[in-house]
């Protein structure tokens, strides 16, 4: 049985794994961004079979509890600039906050709040992990 104690500066489990704030901030905000896409799936947006905003936050996700390392948090950020700067270009954001429909326009929302606290969290996680040694 695994159990977590927190404190100010780290989440720390029983098998020693430390991670800072702005890392799980970082992991909590790709699993939120996969949760947004399926929501937006269920809510009868248009995507792909295979959805990459659905699968690509997933692997990242996996990978940065893998591995939490600059490249991981680096490739987070990468990840909420990457999709982030779709969302904004494309006009299926304004598309789906403009339907009328409450699931479409909540799961929009909370797309647009998970990228934006991908950027600053995987920012704060990769310049954070310059010095730290793993």
């Amino acid at each position: 049985m695994e159990t977590t104690r927190s404190t100010s500066e780290t989440t720390r489990s029983d098998t020693g794994t430390a991670r800072s704030p702005a890392v799980v901030a970082t992991l909590s905000a790709l699993l939120l961004l996969a949760a947004s896409i399926a929501g937006q799936i269920a809510a009868g947006a248009d995507y792909p079979t295979v959805p990459p905003g659905l699968v690509i936050p997933l692997v990242a996700a996996a990978l940065l509890v893998w591995r939490t390392n600059r490249g991981t948090t680096g490739l987070a950020l990468g990840i909420g600039l990457f999709i982030g700067t779709g969302a904004i270009l494309t006009p299926n954001t304004g598309d789906h906050l403009s339907s009328g429909d409450t699931a479409l326009i909540a799961s929009t929302a909370a797309e647009l709040v998970a990228l934006a606290t991908l950027v600053i969290a995987g920012a704060a996680a990769t310049l954070a992990r310059k010095g730290a040694r793993h």
